[in-house]
């Protein structure tokens, strides 16, 4: 080759690289949720990383990290509530927003998820790894491969298929250059949908997840009362309901009551255990699966 053909090459290359650079920015604010400054925004999931305008934080699993492989502890910074994604324990219409990144693709039944986002708020931001990135970097506890659709997402069952997200991950943070090409394409790794009004979800086969994190209410009570979590905000306090039924609950006595069907859920410190699992029925027996009423 010579030095002409040389030279021009490595300018070639060198553009190509500058455009690739040049991409990131746009690809970041793509894949940024952008809540309005009024209302209350909840943020499910996030309990490691809170977003900024968050007003509160959902998560089911605050002592067990098992599905948050590397990512640090718990953050101090928001108010939080323990429960489930598929059955939040809030008033319909909430908040005015709602963020759910790299949650929903943990999720057993991926639609009754999406359909309590749009009962909780009208509009909001959901992240998922696409097809692509569950197949190279992908952990075995996601039992979903998702695609985007004109109008939102659709899961459909790993079927068998794995991914050595380990290695991957391990080879991601040991390269620079594999991580400036990620974000320069990142929508090809993940699916941020924006929406107002509802996320469109189908659901295609049923969860093949091989291990799931593990709550336990004893373990998780006492993982927070060493913490040192800031109160509910009142409004978010006023929205609570019974997961089971969506009754307003009464407090009192380190617990929270349903008026309705007198499950009575615990509260560590200033956190409530708003879930199934943690539920006590009237007759001191625990509550078994939510069964919460449309």
């Amino acid at each position: 080759m010579s030095v002409l053909n040389r030279l021009r090459s490595v300018a070639s290359t060198a553009a190509a690289l500058v455009r690739e650079l040049a991409s990131i920015p746009a690809e970041a604010r793509r894949h940024r949720p952008w809540p309005s400054d009024r209302g209350l925004v909840l943020d499910i999931g996030a309990g490691q990383s809170p977003h900024p305008r968050a007003d509160v934080v959902v998560e089911k699993y605050p002592v067990d990290d098992f599905e948050r492989p590397g990512e640090p502890g718990l953050s101090l910074a928001k108010p939080l509530v323990v429960a489930d994604g598929e059955c939040l324990p809030f008033a319909d219409g909430s908040f005015a927003y709602v963020i759910a990144l790299h949650v929903i693709e943990h999720a057993p039944d991926p639609a009754r998820f999406a359909s309590e986002l749009a009962r909780v708020a009208p509009a909001g931001f959901v992240q998922v790894p696409s097809r692509e990135s569950e197949l190279v970097y992908g952990w075995p506890y996601h039992p979903w491969l998702i695609d985007r659709t004109e109008r939102g997402l659709r899961f459909s069952s790993r079927d068998g298929q794995r991914a050595q997200g380990a290695f991957m991950h391990e080879h991601f943070a040991e390269s620079l250059l594999l991580r400036l090409a990620w974000a320069a394409h990142r929508s090809r790794w993940h699916h941020s949908v924006e929406w107002r009004g509802a996320l469109e979800v189908e659901v295609e086969d049923r969860s093949t997840a091989e291990r799931t994190a593990d709550f336990d209410v004893e373990r998780t009570m006492a993982a927070l009362r060493a913490l040192s979590l800031p109160p509910l905000p009142s409004a978010v306090h006023a929205a609570l309901r019974c997961p089971h039924c969506r009754a307003t609950l009464d407090g009192g006595d380190g617990s929270l009551t349903c008026s309705r069907c007198g499950r009575r859920y615990p509260v560590a410190d200033e956190v409530p255990l708003l879930l199934a699992e943690a539920a006590m029925l009237p007759s001191g027996v625990r509550g078994g699966a939510a069964s919460a009423r449309s």
